[in-house]
């Protein structure tokens, strides 16, 4: 059986905070009849599986505990919280799932592999083993400031893990980022709600927001 996971850590910005988990689950049942299991990390109570998160990594470094060894058995496919499943994905985790590599999804509009969707089969804790012995040195080099964009904990896994892309197993409307202009996203099974400005919580006026965000 699949484990499909997320983070959620306590403040931030953006304001996220249970209601985005339970959410996320939500839209997983109603648009994946694929047997699996549900676990959130966490520093706080979630409606679900929980995992505790330790007290190491703040901000997007802490989905980096998500490779701390002996978590998962199984195959693990993680989607971050700004993200809805608007329809049926079993094509997708099926193609997704009969891949023998790590895969994660290559953001479009900036041609990087981004950590918002990613899919592991195995041990990959030399990730959070290698983050914990050089902690300072990937926090700097990977800070906001970098010149090519790699910021932040998918930086470190790209860097790191030999992968291949989730886009290259599914057709490219399948999986699409929100903007805020219309756009006809009739086409899409997830939608990614990537910039601070462009979250579910901020477009509750939009329709697909409305009909699959609860």
């Amino acid at each position: 059986m699949i484990n499909v996971c997320c983070v959620l850590r306590k403040g931030g910005k953006v304001g996220y905070d249970a209601s985005w988990v339970e959410k996320l689950n939500n839209s997983l049942l109603r648009n994946l009849t694929i047997p699996f299991n549900f676990y959130c990390l966490s520093d706080c109570d979630v409606p679900c599986s929980r995992i505790p998160l330790e007290n190491i990594g703040e901000g997007y470094w802490a989905k980096l505990q998500l490779f701390r060894y002996g978590l998962f058995e199984g195959p693990v496919l993680f989607f971050d919280l700004d993200t809805i499943i608007c329809n049926n994905i079993n094509d997708l985790v099926t193609n997704i799932t009969n891949q023998n590599k790590f895969l994660m999804w290559r953001d479009p509009d900036y041609s990087l592999s981004s950590s918002a969707i990613m899919y592991w089969n195995g041990d990959y804790s030399f990730i959070y083993d290698e983050y914990l012995k050089k902690k300072d040195y990937f926090e700097s080099e990977f800070s906001n400031g970098n010149p090519k964009r790699l910021i932040g904990d998918q930086a470190v896994i790209s860097t790191l893990v030999d992968h291949l892309y989730i886009n290259d197993f599914c057709p490219q409307e399948w999986i699409q980022v929100m903007q805020k202009k219309e756009k006809d996203y009739s086409k899409a099974r997830i939608l990614i709600f990537r910039k601070a400005h462009t979250k579910p919580s901020t477009m509750t006026h939009h329709k697909i927001v409305q009909e699959h965000w609860k």
